[in-house]
């Protein structure tokens, strides 16, 4: 289906990436979805490989390709849950090479403009697993995003090469049909997909704000970057489910338990659909040829564009639900055209402000020591644990913590508080705080301090210099690094760590 025209400034709008998040343990990752296959659940059947490291589960069968299985959690020395009955599959493309990596379960699909998200830069010795991060929530969320090159370099990772598999699936595939993609959900107690095109974005379940038109269907609206998305109970647009709690119907779960239901987010131009689901299930690929005609059915004609069958995992029977249909629904038109007429005025004004603002924004990561501090977000590649357990050379500065082993790469490890004449850490402190992982010209070094507390964006124009007479009450080695600070909306004072002249002067001295 060709796109509609748009103008320049909702093109430029639409200079966005696309990605789908999973969860690994206390982790939320990212992917980018152009480097996602597809997601399926973990197979019944695994060729275990002899002598294969811990992190490589197996081989199993997709479709006549043999797929090897990364266990990146263990990888990563992540505890094992075990439990596998949400367990996903991320089967991740790069180049020829082809592996499903390990999840504990899925996520969202997000959309995000590109300068949201902030690249990393690493060191030619470096894996490179972490390839950009971005933050959501006003900074309470930030997910990293893993780079699927890294994947396919794994160690111990095979590459598997089947040349006549290979050619015997494409053969399949060419008699079959083109292949296409979709995210499969629950509504209603039903499967069902929606084709990957058709989707603006995945979220999880905000708090939902009152709209005129909200009536049994639609439970209200929320606000996604500005556009207004009028949020419809999708089982009960079509006849499955009974109403919503009429009390708070688009509450999040506060019980603590992580709600599973989301909002599937629908554009057409400018218009938003949101349609909440219980449950966000997969990406499952599928051909022309398994997509079955849907017999006609009372009241719902045309909402479904067939039934995907024959799926390679044996999963049940998905019904694809067609979206142009959606959209030119005359319940749902009129919600999404009221909706952008009654509340997206009142938001232009302020989101033109926004965009004018953002070219003067930057991204800080903010740390704790005697007192809260920041440090740019291009200059931070990544942040660890404190590790006890450090090689301290001897002869090394009294301010080197140790020497730390970071997947077969020895960074040096500096405690700042020594470093910057700093009382040492109170007990409670001690060994619980975070490595952050900087670079200079491919060389790594890691500063330990008490705790990261968030991501936070500011305004160039805030930031103070710091007066002279102030910075002369500094200590010696922390004048270099420290020229300016800023005032946080909470009237929080960030004191700004430059790690530019900090990794300098570092580089240059005999740390180990």
């Amino acid at each position: 289906m060709d796109s509609p025209p748009v103008a320049s400034a909702a093109a430029r709008a639409d200079a966005a990436q696309l990605f789908g998040s999973f969860h690994l343990g206390e982790f939320e990752l990212a992917l980018p979805i152009g480097a996602l296959q597809e997601v399926v659940t973990f197979p019944t059947a695994i060729t275990r490989i002899p002598l294969a490291p811990p992190h490589l589960l197996g081989l199993f069968n997709l479709r006549g390709m043999l797929i090897p299985i990364a266990h990146l959690g263990r990888f990563l020395g992540l505890d094992d849950a075990g439990d596998r009955r949400e367990a996903r599959l991320a089967i991740v493309a790069a180049g020829d090479a082809r592996l499903a990596v390990l999840f504990d379960r899925t996520g969202e699909m997000l959309r995000l403009p590109a300068h949201q998200v902030v690249p990393f830069r690493h060191g030619s010795e470096s894996l490179g697993l972490i390839e950009s991060a971005f933050h959501l929530d006003h900074g309470e969320r930030i997910l990293q995003v893993l780079s699927a090159d890294a994947l396919a370099r794994l160690p111990g990772l095979p590459q598997v090469l089947n040349p006549d598999l290979a050619a015997q699936a494409r053969a399949q595939r060419a008699a079959q049909g083109r292949r296409h993609q979709a995210v499969s959900f629950r509504a209603g107690g039903r499967h069902m997909a929606l084709p990957m095109a058709e989707i603006h974005e995945i979220i999880r379940v905000p708090a939902l704000e009152h709209s005129v038109l909200a009536d049994g269907r639609c439970l209200g609206r929320l606000h996604l970057r500005g556009n207004p998305v009028p949020v419809v109970d999708f089982a009960r647009f079509l006849g499955l489910a009974a109403p919503a709690d009429a009390a708070n119907p688009g509450a999040p779960d506060d019980s603590g338990a992580d709600d599973p239901r989301r909002v599937i987010v629908l554009r057409r131009e400018d218009s938003y659909l949101g349609l909440l689901v219980d449950e966000v299930d997969s990406i499952v690929a599928f051909l022309d040829a398994q997509l079955l005609p849907m017999p006609a059915i009372p009241g719902q004609a045309g909402v479904f564009a067939g039934c995907i069958s024959g799926r390679a995992d044996g999963a049940d029977d998905l019904v694809l639900v067609d979206a142009p249909v959606l959209h030119a629904d005359p319940f749902l038109a009129h919600l999404a055209k009221g909706h952008h007429d009654l509340y997206r005025n009142g938001d232009d004004e302020a989101a033109a402000a926004r965009a004018a603002r953002q070219s003067t924004r930057e991204t800080w990561v903010t740390f704790q020591l005697d007192r809260l501090m920041g440090l740019r977000i291009e200059q931070l590649c990544e942040v660890i644990d404190e590790d006890p357990a450090l090689m301290r050379p001897p002869g090394a500065p009294a301010y080197v913590r140790g020497v730390l082993n970071l997947r077969r790469q020895l960074i040096t490890v500096v405690d700042l508080r020594t470093l910057y004449g700093m009382a040492p850490a109170n007990d409670a402190v001690a060994g619980s705080g975070k490595i952050l992982v900087v670079e200079r010209e491919g060389e790594k070094i890691g500063l330990v301090v008490d705790a990261v507390q968030n991501i936070v964006s500011i305004e160039r124009a805030d930031k103070l210099r710091i007066p002279s007479m102030v910075a002369h009450r500094l200590d010696a080695e922390l004048q270099r690094d420290l020229h300016e600070v800023v005032d946080l909306p909470d009237q929080t004072t960030v004191m700004l760590l430059d790690a530019a002249p900090l990794m300098q002067r570092l580089a240059g001295a005999r740390l180990h």
